[in-house]
C-alpha cells in the first residue's frame, strides 16, 4: 500500500473522508469515531450502529486504497520495477492519495480547471504513465536505464593510423 488510514485522516481530513463515503441518501458516518478507530482509541462507549457504520466507512475507504495501489503497481510494472519496494517514494504516497481522494468522491461532477481533486487525479495518472515510459523518475536508484533523447555514440578502433597510412 502507498497510503496509510492514518496519512488519509491528516491530509484530505477525516470529516472529508466520512462524508465521501456515506451511501446516497444516508447521513455519513460520525467523523470522531472514524478518527477513534483509526488511531486505535477505545470505541466501547461508542452505539453499536455508528460504530458499524464508522467500520463500513472504514472498509470502503480500504477497498480504494487497496484499488489505487493496483493501478500504481500497474504502472510500475510496466516499467519493471520489482515491487513491493523496500521504502515507498514519497511521490507515490501523493498520488495514491490523488487517486484515492478522487475515488471516493465518485459522486463529482467538475472539470479539472475547477476541481482540485480532478487535476490531481489527472495529474497523478499523467506522471504514472511518465513513470511506464521510463521518462519520469520516482527518485530511486534505477538500474533501469532511463531514456534521456541523447544519442549515444561509440568508440571503435581507428581505421586511418601513421601504421596504416604509411605507404601513401
Amino acid at each position: 500500500m502507498y497510503i496509510s488510514l492514518q496519512q488519509l485522516s491528516e491530509k484530505p481530513g477525516v470529516m472529508e473522508l466520512a462524508q465521501v463515503t456515506a451511501q446516497v441518501g444516508q447521513p455519513p458516518a460520525d467523523w470522531r469515531v472514524i478518527d477513534k478507530i483509526i488511531d486505535g482509541e477505545d470505541t466501547s462507549g461508542v452505539q453499536p450502529e455508528t460504530l458499524e457504520k464508522a467500520q463500513q466507512a472504514i472498509a470502503r475507504i480500504e477497498e480504494v486504497i487497496a484499488d489505487a495501489s493496483a493501478l500504481i503497481d500497474g504502472y510500475l510494472r510496466q516499467r519493471g520495477y520489482k515491487l513491493p519496494f523496500k521504502q515507498t517514494p514519497r511521490i507515490l504516497t501523493t498520488w495514491a492519495r490523488a487517486i484515492v481522494r478522487y475515488s471516493l468522491h465518485q459522486h463529482l461532477i467538475s472539470e479539472e480547471k475547477n476541481s482540485p481533486i480532478v487535476r490531481d487525479y489527472r495529474d497523478a495518472l499523467k506522471l504514472l504513465q511518465l513513470v511506464a515510459e521510463g521518462k519520469f523518475s520516482l527518485g530511486m536508484e534505477d538500474e533501469l536505464v532511463p531514456a534521456s533523447g541523447f544519442p549515444k555514440f561509440t568508440k571503435r578502433d581507428r581505421v586511418f593510423t601513421a601504421e596504416t597510412l604509411k605507404d601513401y
